[in-house]
Formats: structure tokens, C-alpha cells, sequence
């Protein structure tokens, strides 16, 4: 009796080449969701985690669903950093002068609260005469 013992072992499926790129893809997709306060973090994160997933699909005619799910979280994030610019930008725009001077009020008087300094003595002015200045009110 000649047994083949060869043919009784499990073979492991052939692993895709690109799959460890597209994990780590997937990976810096979602580290750019979750760092989408830091602004550069998101950018820098995204930006490689869509290449790589580019990347990882090589030759292959389907790209793999971790790969898919690096570029959907990345272009998410870089998408939702941009609207969250814009909208930010847009509501400093529009604001009237009287409300960006009551900010800056707010915004000494809680930097005093907090370190227990004036805003003035680090910045050489205080943060409402900054915002005077871009409303374009003098005193």
C-alpha cells in the first residue's frame, strides 16, 4: 500500500500580493476619519491610503474589499475636511463686525479663565482688537 500523504494536507489558499496594502490602506483610511480635527493628519493619511490601494490592485482586474474601504474612508474624510473648511470659512465671512468683536471678547476671557495670563501680553494685542481690525472698526 502506497499512500500519497502529500494530497491529505491542507493547502492554503495563494494570498494576494496587494492584500497587505490594501490593508494598510484600510488602516490609514480610517486613522484619516479619525484624526479629521488635526487638518493635515486627514491629508497626509488619505492621500497614501488611496495610492496604496491603487497600488495593491496590481494586475488584477477587481480591487480588493479592504483596498475599497481605504479609499472610501479616505476620500471621506479628505471630503469632509474640505466641507468643514468651507463652511467654517464662510460663516467668518458673512459674520457681521459686532458679533467678531463680542468672539474675540469671549475668546480673552476665556484664555484668562484658563491659563490665568492676559492674551495680550503673548500676542502684543488683545484678541478683540484683532477681530476689531478684521471687521475694519477702530475704536
Amino acid at each position: 500500500m502506497d499512500y500519497n500523504y502529500q494530497s491529505n494536507y491542507y493547502k492554503m489558499p495563494p494570498r494576494n500580493p496587494g492584500q497587505t496594502m490594501a490593508v494598510v490602506s484600510m488602516i490609514l483610511g480610517v486613522v484619516s476619519i479619525f484624526t479629521l480635527f488635526t487638518v493635515y493628519i486627514p491629508i497626509i493619511c488619505g492621500s497614501i491610503a488611496i495610492v496604496l490601494a491603487i497600488l495593491s490592485k496590481g494586475s488584477f482586474k477587481k480591487m480588493l474589499v479592504a483596498a475599497k474601504v481605504g479609499i472610501g474612508t479616505a476620500v471621506g474624510a479628505i471630503t469632509l475636511l474640505f466641507v468643514m473648511i468651507a463652511s467654517l470659512s464662510a460663516m467668518l465671512l458673512s459674520t457681521s463686525g459686532d458679533a467678531l468683536i463680542k468672539f474675540g471678547q469671549q475668546i480673552d476671557q476665556q484664555f484668562k479663565e484658563q491659563t490665568g495670563q492676559e492674551i495680550e501680553d503673548i500676542l502684543g494685542m488683545s484678541y478683540e482688537d484683532i477681530m476689531r481690525e478684521y471687521a475694519g472698526e477702530s475704536d
